[in-house]
């Protein structure tokens, strides 16, 4: 009886122990409210698009410039990105997005979303969340999205 005991005390133990670990490694709530995950999303340029550029610049992969943060303010947080693309050494429009994204157990979905900013004149794109107060258990994941 004895060894019973103990074999169903270390499964509950090894079992709860077991559910931080799922929380924090899958659920896509990090620990870290300054940590922002930048995603660039790919595009696929359709065949009947012709490019306004010469075929050395065409044949050069696009590179892109990310930088990402967040501001803080009073307990107030706001997530920011900003985005230069380019091809070769040639400056292309591009757009940043900033947004929280709340994962599955908070109920899901997306907030403060700044929208697609694209640039102007092939300048630098600037995207700012909106402000939200912080909160261990309500607030969601800082993320920035870019591309062309």
């Amino acid at each position: 009886m004895k060894k019973k005991i103990m074999a169903v005390a270390m499964c509950s133990c090894l079992l709860l122990s077991s559910i931080p670990a799922y929380a924090d490694g899958n659920s896509n709530q990090p620990n870290d409210p300054n940590l922002v995950i930048s995603t660039k999303e790919e595009i696929t340029i359709p065949g009947n698009v012709t490019f306004a550029t010469d075929q050395v610049i065409q044949a050069s992969s696009i590179t892109y410039d990310h930088k990402s943060g967040i501001d803080w303010d009073r307990g107030s947080r706001q997530v920011w990105g900003n985005t230069q693309a380019k091809q070769g050494s040639v400056k292309l429009d591009s757009y940043s997005r900033a947004r929280f994204e709340r994962a599955w157990f908070q109920g899901g979905g997306s907030y403060g979303d700044s929208g697609r900013v694209w640039s102007s004149k092939k300048g630098r794109s600037y995207a700012r969340s909106d402000w939200e107060y912080y909160s261990t258990t309500n607030s969601g994941v800082a993320k920035t999205y870019y591309g062309i």
